[in-house]
């Protein structure tokens, strides 16, 4: 459990995660090697703001190609940060690209 009050960078926050994911992927399964690597990719660009409405759709997409496709539990673990982050604060995401 992670807690964070409304101060909170969310992208930020789950940027760091999906690093972390990147990071402790085994490279075993193309999935994970892969995906993992393009949500890191991807969160940056939202983190800065240098994306576009569409990249929201596509890394949502994203993770659910990584999710329940990997032999462990590390890509369901890496998707779902990144699922829930277009969920709940998928506001967020399109506010940051706007204002840049």
């Amino acid at each position: 459990m992670i807690v964070m009050n409304n101060q909170t960078d969310v992208i930020d926050a789950i940027l760091r995660l999906s690093k972390f994911y990147k990071h402790e992927s085994c490279g075993q399964c193309t999935p994970c090697r892969e995906g993992t690597s393009w949500l890191a990719d991807i969160m940056e660009r939202f983190k800065i703001g240098n994306a576009d409405y569409a990249e929201i759709d596509m890394i949502d997409e994203l993770s659910r190609q990584i999710e329940g496709h990997t032999i462990c539990a590390l890509g369901d673990a890496a998707a779902w940060p990144v699922q829930g982050l277009i969920r709940h604060f998928r506001d967020e995401i399109e506010d940051r690209i706007d204002l840049y």
